[in-house]
């Protein structure tokens, strides 16, 4: 029989599996209570207290048993200083590994502690008062959301059938374990401290319930089987656990011909690690494997087939998971709208470009990928405001798992605009320019970005600083203003921009008559500049008697002649302001 193995890792699992034997219980029903408040931010071992639970609970949904019935309540996940923010992330029951994984991989840690009405909801939907039950919490400090612990505790333990409460008590200062160590005790459960990720594996297994062992094994080598044919296992890591997603296999002629190509003789799609490709020729081939929902996770190798004989070669994907955390602020709120995000090589080819690795567009803040394992450039983007982005360096280990949490450094603004100040909306369509307020060596300004044809109201998003914002009416780009505005990381502004302009009809004569003739008109200033000229403000050609515009406030001369009779004219002065609706009738004379 011939291995072929080639490394891959697998997600860490870390710590069931070094604390020795754990036990579940078939017949108890377990909720686990998660503390994601803004401490599990912090660090232990240069590894993020959230991250280190987060590893743990996916080692422990390894090692349950199919009968186990399982809930997971997370708190302090979501939004800063809310008390009520409890999610139960997975209802009691036959626990899906895969939708919890992905589910604790979107945790934050961000807000308060609520712990205590935490329990007591998983008590609730335990049925605690009438059922053996358990719950463990994990949590890194005591209380702050006006609660007593040690009473719930009391009022638990009274009301519960067979009924205890565990606690994990996760790098938490001495001073701050009296409550914690209360509620587990008055419910006949076990507080026991855990300092870093070892030991935590050590606590979890200890109060873990069981009725029967579960030794925790090493991943045993492929066994021989009996099938003639290749077969191609595809693991994660190095030694690491089976791909349990879908893959792609291809298999080539090692032999390249003159376009340089090789001939594809054998494959499968969408198929699971273990597939068997048979009647392959004697020889070396080339075998290609790819992650059918990560396309950009690629092996490619030699393999040499044995005619009539049963092989195995053993794939290693070599990945990792990250989780990307987007906000608009430092330690903001996640950020509601899609992202992309490239994944590139970190050092720069000789032509000064970087290889991408990987692309995803259009996906949320909290998303889960698979990436090759290595150091890489991460470089992301808000889909819909492209001149916002944010680059960071990453290290993607083998089978591990890790969060990266990006701030955008940008505020939403609200632009609202009128003709005149404490007038009414301008219903016209705009144009917003955003650039710098200073000017280069050439006299010019950098442009961030501009919005075309759009309504007053209309919401944006801004990198942080002061910009000048240059405002248009997309129909009258004669009309125009400048302001300068301020942005602040996560700050929600509305701004409120006056055109100073004048809405005016223009209803034109000639000799007192009315007309149907198309007109030539144009705006003047009515005073003249230092070089003694008059400065041009609009044309407006080929219009008609009724045409409507709008002006800049202000004392003009109008010009009109009729578009083919250039003898038919007049000059007129008007002035217009800020929110005038005015109709000028303007009699034009024939020769």
């Amino acid at each position: 029989m011939k291995h072929s193995i080639l490394g891959v890792p697998l997600l860490a699992l870390g710590f069931w599996l070094a604390a020795g034997p754990t036990s579940v219980s078939a017949q108890d029903s377990v909720v686990l209570v998660l503390d994601s408040s803004g401490s599990m931010a912090g660090q232990i071992d240069n590894k993020v207290k959230l991250d280190i639970a987060r590893s743990a609970i996916n080692e422990l949904l390894g090692k349950l048993k199919p009968t186990t019935s399982l809930g997971l309540i997370a708190y302090g996940h979501r939004r800063k200083g809310d008390c009520g923010d409890i999610e139960t992330i997975h209802e009691v029951g036959t626990p899906d590994a895969q939708a919890i994984k992905q589910a604790v991989g979107r945790l934050r840690a961000v807000g308060k502690t609520p712990l205590s009405a935490a329990v007591r909801q998983a008590a609730d939907q335990l049925n605690f008062t009438v059922e053996k039950s358990t719950i463990i919490l994990i949590s890194d400090g005591k209380e702050n959301c006006g609660f007593d612990p040690c009473e719930l505790g009391r009022e638990l333990n009274q009301k519960g059938i067979d009924f205890k409460v565990h606690v994990v008590g996760f790098d938490v200062p001495s001073n701050e374990r009296a409550g914690l160590r209360c509620l587990a005790e008055a419910t006949g459960g076990r507080f026991v401290l855990a300092s870093n990720a070892q030991s935590l594996g050590d606590a979890i297994s200890e109060v873990v319930e069981v009725a029967e062992t579960i030794e925790a094994k090493p991943i045993p080598p492929p066994e021989p089987i009996g099938e003639i044919g290749l077969r191609v296992d595809v693991v994660v890591s190095d030694g690491g656990a089976p791909w349990e997603g879908e893959i792609g296999i291809k298999v080539f002629r090692d032999t390249v011909a003159l376009d340089d190509t090789r001939e594809e003789i054998a494959g499968a799609w969408r198929t699971k690690s273990g597939h068997i490709i048979k009647d392959l020729t004697e020889g070396s081939h080339r075998l290609e494997v790819v992650l059918a929902d990560h396309p950009h996770i690629v092996r490619e190798f030699s393999v040499d087939v044995v005619p009539d004989d049963a092989q195995i070669v053993v794939v290693n994907m070599d990945v990792g998971q990250v989780r990307f955390d987007a906000s608009l602020m430092e330690g903001g709120p996640p950020f509601t709208g899609e992202l992309g995000w490239t994944i590139l090589a970190r050092d720069k080819d000789l032509d000064g470009t970087r290889q991408q690795i990987a692309n995803f567009w259009r996906v949320k803040s909290g998303d889960v990928f698979w990436l090759p394992a290595g150091s890489w450039q991460l470089d992301g983007v808000i889909a819909d405001a492209n001149y916002l982005t944010a680059t960071k360096e990453l290290a993607v280990e083998a089978g591990g798992s890790a969060g990266h949490v990006f701030s955008f450094d940008a505020g939403t603004v609200r632009f609202d605009a009128s003709l005149s100040a404490g007038g009414p909306e301008i219903e016209d369509e705009l144009g917003w320019k955003v650039m710098s307020t200073t000017k280069d060596l050439s006299g010019n300004r950098s442009e961030v970005t501009n919005f075309w044809r759009v309504p007053s109201g209309d919401v944006f998003l801004l990198p942080e600083g002061t910009w000048l914002i240059a405002g248009v009416l997309a129909d009258h780009p004669h009309v125009m203003m400048q302001n300068t505005i301020k942005v602040a990381p996560g700050s929600e502004v509305a701004h409120q921009f006056d055109f100073a302009s004048g809405r005016v009809r223009f209803d034109l004569t000639v000799n007192g008559q009315p007309i149907s003739d198309e007109v030539g008109l144009t705006v003047l200033k009515a005073e003249n500049d230092a070089d003694g000229n008059q400065e041009k403000i609009a044309d407006f050609w080929r219009v008609k008697s009724g045409y409507t515009t709008v002006l800049p406030a202000g004392r003009y001369e109008l010009t009109a002649l009729l578009a083919d009779q250039k003898d038919v004219t007049g000059r007129f002065a008007i002035e217009i302001a800020p929110g005038d609706e005015k109709i000028l009738t303007l009699d034009m004379t024939r020769p």
